[in-house]
């Protein structure tokens, strides 16, 4: 399965299968976005989420979005998650994620944009929203958004979506005032380089991830790598930590979630920094597929 996250679907069926949609590897390097370098805090400026209008109310008087009581609900109780999971107090009104290349154009997983979501253009039910973020520690669920801050799909310029390519480039029905991200276009990330994520896991305020790293690199179109990463993070900007470059777009990775049978809840699937002695066995993923940025830049490239 991929990693966009139908948060109805899940609602209705946590006792369902979760499997390929994230995880976590050694430690949890999530953070806000507030608590982040500035570096990272700037990069998420360009980052927006996938967000259904149902979870949206247009607020007149502040000429503000604010999240509506259909989305108010916490992470937590919708997904029947344990007690002492991270985060499980906020609000995931997010299914995908993404992130601007030109100031009309964004990138996404292909999955975000075809099969069940074909129709995220025309079917006017969907925006893209930009700065969905929580804005302190004190403050994680009292989100709202500038009216220019929430745009809605015009067109999907390009898709593609099989076992191994996964992208979407969307165009925005208007430019935004926000810079969009530079992406390594020509070279191959290096085994070494340490990666970092910016999206919205498991449909979560933004978060950003840190301490990625590559895991396998031999396949032509998508790596594989290490990363904290979960449903809703498709389409997420995986960055080159050293460069600040995106090297590619999350498509894909191992089984979110595990039940603990004690407890009746579920907990995270939690690996070990190679992807190994996971709470969770099975499934063929080894780790999170990244596509490459320099094919989806020769793919994308008229309409930039």
């Amino acid at each position: 399965m991929l990693k966009l996250l139908s948060v109805v679907v899940l609602a209705l069926s946590i006792s369902s299968s979760w499997a390929n949609e994230k995880v976590f590897y050694g430690r949890d390097g999530r953070v806000e976005v507030f608590s982040a370098s500035k570096l990272w805090q700037d990069k998420a400026k360009s980052t927006a989420a996938l967000i259904s209008l149902d979870n949206l109310i247009f607020d007149k008087e502040s000429n503000t979005y604010k999240v509506s009581p259909t989305g108010e609900t916490s992470m937590g109780e919708k997904l029947g998650l344990c007690s002492d999971v991270r985060f499980k107090e906020q609000i995931n009104i997010s299914t995908c994620s993404g992130f601007l290349v030109r100031g009309d154009v964004l990138l996404t997983a292909g999955h975000c944009a075809s099969g069940e979501m074909k129709d995220i253009c025309s079917s006017g039910k969907y925006a893209w929203v930009f700065g969905y973020q929580a804005k302190s520690f004190e403050n994680t669920k009292n989100i709202e958004f500038n009216k220019e801050d929430v745009v809605l799909c015009e067109d999907v310029l390009e898709v593609a979506m099989n076992r191994t390519v996964d992208f979407a480039a969307i165009k925005l029905s208007r430019k935004l005032k926000r810079t969009p991200l530079a992406f390594n276009k020509a070279q191959e990330v290096s085994n070494s380089e340490k990666l970092v994520v910016i999206g919205t896991p498991w449909g979560l305020p933004t978060k950003v991830a840190m301490g990625g790293r590559v895991l396998h690199n031999n396949e032509k179109y998508f790596f594989t790598a290490a990363l904290d990463t979960f449903q809703g993070n498709s389409g997420s900007a995986v960055f080159n930590e050293k460069t600040g470059l995106v090297e590619g777009i999350l498509v894909r990775g191992k089984t979110d979630a595990v039940k603990d049978e004690d407890n009746y809840c579920r907990r995270v699937n939690t690996c070990d920094e190679q992807g190994n002695n996971c709470s969770y066995i099975g499934g063929f993923q080894v780790g999170e597929d990244v596509m490459r940025m320099p094919f989806v830049y020769k793919r994308i490239s008229s309409h930039l």
